[in-house]
């Protein structure tokens, strides 16, 4: 009877204990949640997993919260045409010639070539639009539409061009007319030579300062800042035709006779 009494007592102690342990576990779980399972970062690449030395993780520095990164301002290129100069393209940007000259290392303000990458001093820059009010077709020789000339020096005397000569006559790829101003500075956007007989050449920006002088050949050529080009595939030209210049505004400026 001892015997038997002390199983049912150590059975009776073991289902106690099991219980009380399992009513704390029971507890603990609901007091303590797991929380997320840890993220392993893998570190072997392919020479790793072949035997070789693992590769070191990739490392990344943030800036510091509320910084961010500086963007530099993307340098303005423009390519030299023919009747650019520097006067011309500063206008257009908008900023010196002297601010040109220095960005591109220049010494001499009248040397420019055609094709000559140039940088401008600006952060940026939006070509004018076409708008409604724009002028209709223009003539082959024009590749864009005349830009406004700068407003004139009141102490600078009134320009005043003349057509020196008629070159070659007759012969297209010898004939040239040269123009020669003998007053104030001009930029002869804008400004055309004509014949009586439809022929119409339209110029492009062009400063021609005083006893400045620039040839316009009836051929097909590269304009330079000395030499502009018509594109014609007959001459023009002939004894006893008359040469019309006029201005921007359509005024006749000069009219010369060819001999």
């Amino acid at each position: 009877m001892n015997f038997r009494r002390l199983v049912l007592y150590l059975l009776l102690n073991a289902v106690v204990s099991a219980s009380a342990t399992y009513a704390v576990l029971w507890y603990w779980d609901r007091t303590h949640p797991a929380g997320p399972a840890p993220v392993v970062l893998a570190e072997a690449t392919a020479a790793g997993a072949a035997g070789g030395p693992a590769a070191p993780a990739p490392t990344f520095t943030l800036p510091p919260v509320g910084e961010t990164a500086a963007a530099g301002p993307t340098p303005t290129l423009y390519v030299v045409r023919g009747g650019d100069t520097l006067g011309t393209i500063a206008q257009q940007f908008e900023v010196t010639v002297e601010a040109i000259m220095a960005a591109n290392a220049l010494t001499d303000p009248n040397v420019l070539s055609v094709g000559q990458t140039l940088i401008i001093p600006v952060e940026t820059y939006v070509p004018p639009t076409a708008t409604a009010s724009d002028p209709g077709p223009l003539p082959t020789n024009a590749a864009e539409p005349p830009r406004a000339t700068a407003t004139r020096d009141p102490n600078q005397p009134l320009p005043q061009l003349v057509i020196r000569e008629v070159a070659g006559a007759g012969t297209l790829d010898r004939e040239l007319l040269v123009i020669v101003n003998e007053g104030g500075p001009v930029d002869l956007a804008g400004w055309s030579l004509r014949d009586e007989t439809g022929h119409l050449y339209v110029f492009p920006s062009l400063v021609l300062f005083q006893d400045g002088a620039v040839s316009v050949h009836t051929g097909a050529g590269a304009d330079s800042v000395t030499d502009l080009f018509w594109g014609q595939a007959q001459s023009v030209w002939t004894p006893g035709k008359s040469v019309l210049l006029s201005d921007e505004g359509g005024n006749l400026h000069t009219r010369f006779t060819v001999p």
